[in-house]
């Protein structure tokens, strides 16, 4: 090849905390030496480090914003990106989340981009669709079928996430499992890091790490974790988002100010999960959460909710993956 990379664009909402975004920093790191890599952001959010070679493209569209205006403004966003991708010569895209996908499939439809297009899917789609109107679950199918069927390759991060894209949505496009990665070494070296938080050895410590979004349930932890409130215990929560706000006036509202403590988005959250006796996750829907992963990498025993999907396939994969527990609760060690 000459010494020539091909050249690859990675395109995901922003770097915000989460779990596709910690992924994506990885890849980037990972990839940089075999690929010309370019990012594009929708939004120019970045809380991971970005390796210097690495040429960005910042689209500097908002988040939060009308759901209409947001759909109306998808083909010129596909534009722009395929203009981008045309200008720079990159025959290789590669896109996370939902958002992206469809930018990515109006890029090839709309305006005959030629290269490979390649979708990640981070989520369990029928799962995710169920707390929204019809309209908005028909709207939202249409608008998966549509994208994958233009895509090369679909990526699901769990295999109940690939069975959902083929017997749900008739995906053709071949749908390929590849789980999550972590970067166990970098745990290693940073668990002894000294957090900016002091903890009580006499109280037992419950952690969360995560963005703030609908999706991940932590008005539900919360609210959990009130029924705790006379014990010896604390919860942690790691992370930040656009529900913050909303977050701590309902920790402030059922009066646990001291025993529920904020502890910000952080690069290196496993200073704080190595310190704190159990982990938990309490998302409504997740793809393959890599927090589990890293909390057992912690060392640390996890607590989860039986959502769909990950935390079964993770946690008790030699279960039937399309049961959720009964009763609300399940002891993994019990299902074998």
């Amino acid at each position: 090849m000459n010494g020539i990379k091909p050249k690859l664009l990675i395109f995901i909402n922003t770097l915000q905390s989460g779990g596709a975004e910690r992924v994506v920093s990885l890849l980037l790191g990972h990839l940089k030496d075999d690929f010309e890599i370019h990012l594009a952001l929708y939004s120019n959010i970045i809380e991971y480090e970005i390796p210097p070679e690495i040429k960005v493209l910042n689209l500097q569209q908002p988040l939060v914003q009308d759901k209409t205006i947001r759909f109306l403004k998808l083909p010129y966003i596909s534009w722009k990106v395929y203009r981008y991708c045309k200008k720079n010569g990159i025959n290789i895209s590669v896109a996370f989340l939902y958002r992206p996908c469809y930018i990515n499939a109006l890029m090839k439809s709309f305006w005959g981009y030629k290269g490979h297009v390649i979708m990640c899917e981070r989520t369990h789609q029928t799962t995710m669709q169920q707390s929204h109107s019809a309209i908005y679950r028909m709207f939202s199918k249409f608008m998966v079928m549509f994208s994958y069927k233009r895509a090369d390759l679909v990526l699901a991060n769990s295999y109940a996430m690939q069975t959902d894209l083929i017997e749900n949505f008739r995906i053709k496009t071949p749908v390929r499992v590849i789980y999550n990665p972590i970067d166990l070494q970098f745990i290693k070296t940073h668990v002894d890091e000294v957090p900016d938080y002091i903890f009580d050895k006499n109280v037992f410590h419950f952690i969360n790490v995560g963005g703030f979004r609908k999706e991940k349930n932590h008005l539900l932890l919360i609210q959990a974790f009130f029924i705790l409130k006379n014990l010896p215990c604390k919860l942690l929560i790691v992370g930040g988002g656009v529900m913050e706000a909303e977050l701590k006036q309902k920790v402030y509202n059922l009066g646990l100010q001291g025993k529920v403590d904020f502890c910000g988005f952080d690069k290196n959250p496993f200073k704080y999960v190595s310190r704190s006796d159990c982990f938990v996750l309490s998302s409504d829907v997740e793809g393959f959460p890599n927090v589990l992963i890293e909390a057992l990498a912690c060392g640390k025993p996890v607590i989860s909710t039986d959502c769909s999907s990950g935390p079964r396939e993770l946690l008790a994969p030699a279960t039937d993956l399309h049961h959720r527990a009964i009763n609300n609760y399940e002891i993994e060690s019990m299902v074998y």
